[in-house]
């Protein structure tokens, strides 16, 4: 998995062995539900029909248009940006402790110098198990060359014992 030979790698972070000591502790964690993901599906313009046989729920999308897409509370962001346009959009993300009940995690930035990430806020105060916080992660950049043009960076929340990584990956190709 080597991104200068296969661009497309940065796509499949994740498909890849777990350490399971570190799983059993993991600190946060992206919690989602399955009305997050029925929510996902409408922003993605799937209509009732399609929805159903996939959930076995009658849902009426039209009543379901808050957020986007990239609003899917996953620990991955992806963004598709037009070739040599400047861009600029927000993820809101939310994180439930489930670790020590008192811990303090401070976002790091790590990556590509043309992209810039801000996460507000980027320190997170827990004072109880479960407690649940949310933070927006914004990605700004000058433009990607036309074709199919991949930039990566992560945003790791670390409290000094745990780092809870998501990748950010920003592209000008037509799919993953």
């Amino acid at each position: 998995m080597n991104s200068s030979e296969n661009p497309e790698v940065e796509f499949v972070y994740g498909a890849d062995q777990i350490d399971p000591v570190k799983a059993i502790d993991p600190g946060l964690v992206y919690d989602i539900t399955k009305e997050d993901y029925l929510q996902f599906l409408c922003n993605e313009g799937y209509c009732k029909n399609e929805i159903r046989s996939v959930s076995g729920e009658n849902i009426n999308c039209s009543s379901k248009t808050t957020g986007t897409i990239g609003d899917l509370n996953y620990p991955s962001i992806q963004l598709r940006v037009g070739g040599n346009k400047s861009f600029s959009s927000n993820f809101s993300r939310s994180v439930t402790n489930v670790g020590s009940s008192v811990s303090t995690y401070k976002a790091i930035v790590k990556g590509h110098p043309d992209l810039q990430i801000t996460v507000n806020p980027s320190v997170l105060s827990l004072k109880s198990l479960n407690e649940k916080h949310s933070f927006v992660v914004t990605v700004t950049g000058k433009g990607l060359p036309t074709g199919s043009s991949i930039l990566s960076t992560q945003l790791v929340w670390s409290d000094g014992v745990h780092s809870v990584r998501s990748p950010v990956v920003v592209y000008t190709q037509s799919n993953p």
